[in-house]
């Protein structure tokens, strides 16, 4: 495959797998890279969410649903991704599900996103466990957890501390915190940067979109260009 591939996945629902999956592929496709996000949740957030863009302000990136393909998305994901430079694959949230692994051992990178909760942290042991248990059919797979959701609070410093200290699959130190932006980009289509208002959260994104391609060894040069500002109530 000439792709990059980023799987985004953990058992936990409701962490921010999709959230994360979306906006870096926003990132991505604002960059001029060609990318692709494949839904791959039977609930279909990540289609429904492109799906509310208009015709003036489409979604950035390209997204598809594979989810009735289920572990059999492997070959398909090598048809698609000849087109495009990254792809990134949003699974659902069942590590007992075949997607996860089948997504896992095609990969480039996989991104864990935990929120810093002790029920979080608990939860992505079985997710780091399967990352391992994949870098033995693919040994070059990194996998990294991102924080996701988290804000200010002894709580949360606590947790984030734990989640640092393993360093066989490390805790970025960049990701998304708890802002109303994200989940008004769902409500229009759109990712972060298309909202006027959300230079925070945007940042956020970067930073993080910065990070991963990096680790990808993509260039990074080129800075994101800027979608046409959509006006909304109380971004942040």
């Amino acid at each position: 495959m000439s792709a990059k591939v980023v799987t985004v996945f953990n058992q936990k629902g409701g962490c921010g797998k999709t959230m994360v999956s979306m906006q870096l592929a926003a990132s991505f496709a604002l960059r001029g890279l060609r990318t692709l996000l494949i839904d791959m949740d039977k609930q279909g957030t990540s289609t429904i969410w492109a799906g509310q863009g208009s015709v003036d302000t489409p979604f950035p990136a390209t997204v598809i649903s594979l989810a009735p393909l289920r572990d059999k998305l492997i070959g398909e994901v090598a048809k698609h991704a000849e087109n495009y430079d990254v792809v990134v694959i949003d699974c659902p949230p069942a590590i007992e599900s075949s997607i996860p692994w089948a997504a896992l051992n095609i990969s480039d990178l996989a991104l864990i996103p935990v929120i810093p909760l002790m029920d979080n942290v608990w939860a992505s042991r079985e997710a780091k466990e399967l990352a391992r248990r994949a870098r033995e059919e693919n040994p070059e797979l990194q996998t990294y957890c991102i924080p996701s959701m988290s804000r200010r609070g002894n709580v949360f410093k606590a947790c984030t501390e734990i989640l640092a200290e393993d360093k066989d699959i490390p805790l970025l130190d960049t990701g998304l915190q708890q802002r109303n932006a994200y989940g008004e980009s769902q409500m229009y289509g759109l990712s972060v940067h298309g909202l006027s208002g959300s230079s925070a959260a945007t940042k956020e994104v970067e930073e993080l979109a910065k990070v991963v391609l990096s680790k990808l060894g993509i260039n990074t040069a080129k800075k994101p260009a800027k979608a046409k500002p959509v006006k909304q109530k109380e971004a942040a």
